[in-house]
């Protein structure tokens, strides 16, 4: 009889303490500070020398998979200087855009914006931010040569997440996205 107590006891007992909001971290399941954001869109700024800006963007509001991203193409003059600023957001919610910017800037210790342009000549593109130690690359100069060419080029964009192991180069770390963006001189 005790026995049919105690495990009378100890199941309504159970039933009460594992009835609790799910939305809080336990010790068991505890919220990572580096949780992978998703992030759906990458917007380059290029601001010319006339303080005119244009700005070219890669969206996959919907994730990996599904529906195919939608990727500008960039068009630049040639023999131009631009500042380049480029952001991260996640616009999986049109109702509440998330500025992942921002993190990025808070933690530039921890990220790389790295910028190659396979198939290009005459660009140059180099990143002017830092984070006291090695470079971040939300901020850029971008340089294109009167003879600046495009053959099936691009202008790739790769965010590096690098807690730990940031040493000023792409090659270490995870990598958040990554973009490469038809790039055409006029």
């Amino acid at each position: 009889m005790k026995t049919i107590k105690f495990l009378t006891i100890a199941v309504i007992a159970s039933l009460i303490f594992s009835c609790t909001d799910d939305d809080d971290a336990t010790p068991s399941t505890p919220i990572s500070p580096n949780e992978e954001e998703l992030i759906t869109t990458v917007r380059l700024n290029f601001m010319d020398s006339s303080g005119v800006t244009t700005s070219f963007e890669f969206n996959d509001l919907d994730g990996d998979g599904g529906n195919t991203p939608v990727i500008d193409t960039i068009a630049l003059k040639k023999g131009m200087e631009y500042n380049l600023s480029t952001e991260f957001l996640d616009a999986s919610d049109p109702n509440d855009v998330e500025d992942i910017t921002a993190e990025i800037r808070d933690e530039d210790d921890e990220h790389l914006v790295c910028y190659t342009t396979p198939g290009v000549n005459g660009l140059t593109v180099s990143i002017t931010d830092t984070d006291g130690t090695y470079e971040v690359g939300l901020l850029a100069v971008v340089l294109t040569a009167d003879t600046a060419s495009s053959i099936n080029g691009t202008l790739r964009v790769s965010l590096k997440h690098q807690p730990g192991v940031k040493n000023g180069t792409c090659a270490s770390g995870e990598t958040d996205v990554e973009v490469d963006f038809p790039l055409q001189f006029n």
